[in-house]
């Protein structure tokens, strides 16, 4: 067995049984990543030692022994956390954030530190895609998907703001999750935009977001998953950004629904739902740059990306935000009306297959739709476009229907031809 390419419950149980040890499945990631690493840039920091000593000191918990990657602006106490910025060169953070420690806790074992854009912003890591090096592996979690989906750890942290969870999961084949607004601890996290802001997690599966979900919640271990009775197809008001090969993924996986037993309909996005995405660039900018702040007397050091969206952010004035933050609200208090009868919405997750270029990380509306609403989402792969190349869909959830929102992901998994 690859135990670089096995689930989470597959590693535990051959954990379990003795046919493999935690070192080994440790050490099988770390000759990965000294493998392949090199050509792909996923991981800035990598604790080899750090991993091994975690390894031999019999970890316990749900996740006991499964080695993970952990986005570069959250922090950690054995180290450094430089945010993919030379203005925290070095930075060494006191304590875990408090996902990490959950983690740990539930026994995972922390590999390294993967890539992130400057301050989990625009400007892209030097990660590129495992499958073409000429294309974005997405962002700002590059470093996460990319180590996932060459199997350099098992899963990876990640944060989104808008998009930067489920684009770079789509684009590498690989499976993310972004679950409710304020449902996962966020300390220790870098803060971008706050009003949008929550920890993620990109793994190999649905069900191993799953499995990295009840840890994280303290939740018992997903039984298999329960069918869900009725799908909404909701193509958005950004559908003239779908690609045809990835609006017919889409279509495809509503298909599967559909013949699987669930009922599947269109479900139009309501007309105000359409403004959103105007609303959402004002109130991250505004709250970007204040978040940046901090930092303006050495602005001028950062890449000129970050630079941009700081100085984007201060022409946007407080009686602005605050009318786009209402709006934002109001259709947060509104999704009954986007829903209606269905438990999950089914829509595209990104226009195609990762663009060619490292000079950005793709186009983060069809994602920041969702993490504008506080809904959980789920990217998970349902065929090929260009060159072979993933492609996924989005599934969507209602606030606190996390547990439902993955059972959906895990059944549509079940049913890739």
């Amino acid at each position: 067995m690859d135990v670089t390419q096995a689930d989470i419950a597959t590693l535990r149980t051959e954990i379990g049984s003795g046919r493999l040890s935690v070192p080994q499945v440790v050490e099988a990631h770390l000759d990965r990543i000294a493998a392949l690493d090199a050509g792909i840039g996923a991981y800035v920091h990598v604790d080899a030692d750090g991993a091994r000593q975690a390894a031999l000191a019999r970890p316990a918990g749900p996740l006991a022994g499964i080695p993970f990657g952990v986005k570069d602006v959250l922090d950690t106490a054995d180290m450094p956390t430089e945010q993919g910025s030379t203005l925290y060169s070095d930075y060494q953070p006191p304590f875990d954030a408090g996902s990490v420690a959950r983690l740990r806790h539930a026994g995972g074992i922390v590999l390294g530190k993967t890539a992130t854009a400057e301050f989990a912003g625009t400007a892209p890591a030097a990660t590129c895609h495992p499958k073409d090096p000429s294309r974005t592996p997405g962002g700002s979690s590059s470093g996460s998907a990319a180590a996932v989906a060459a199997g350099m750890a098992t899963f990876a942290l990640g944060t989104q703001t808008g998009g930067s969870v489920m684009r770079p999961a789509a684009f590498c084949g690989v499976a993310g999750f972004k679950p409710t607004f304020g449902s996962w601890p966020i300390s220790g996290m870098l803060p971008a935009a706050h009003g949008f802001d929550t920890v993620g997690v990109i793994a190999r599966s649905a069900n191993d977001l799953a499995e990295v979900h009840a840890a994280m919640m303290r939740l018992p271990v997903p039984s298999a998953p329960e069918t869900v009775p009725s799908v909404g197809l909701c193509r958005t008001h950004l559908w003239d950004t779908v690609s045809e090969e990835a609006a017919r993924v889409v279509e495809a996986a509503a298909q599967a629904f559909s013949r699987a037993g669930a009922r599947v309909a269109d479900v139009p996005l309501p007309q105000e739902f359409a403004a959103l995405t105007a609303h959402r660039r004002l109130v991250n900018a505004f709250e970007r740059a204040a978040n940046m702040e901090g930092w303006a007397g050495a602005i001028g050091s950062a890449r000129t990306e970050s630079q941009e969206v700081f100085s984007r952010g201060l022409t946007v004035d407080g009686a602005s935000y605050i009318a786009a933050a209402a709006a934002l609200d109001r259709a947060r208090a509104d999704l009954d009306a986007l829903f209606g009868d269905h438990a999950i919405l089914l829509t595209a997750v990104t226009p195609g297959v990762a663009p060619v270029g490292l000079g950005s990380t793709g186009d983060p509306r069809l994602q920041e739709l969702w993490s504008t609403l506080r809904c959980p989402a789920v990217t998970v792969t349902f065929g090929t476009g260009t060159g072979g190349l993933p492609l996924g869909v989005q599934l969507v959830a209602r606030p606190w229907s996390d547990l439902q929102l993955l059972d959906a992901a895990r059944w549509l998994e079940t049913l890739r031809s």
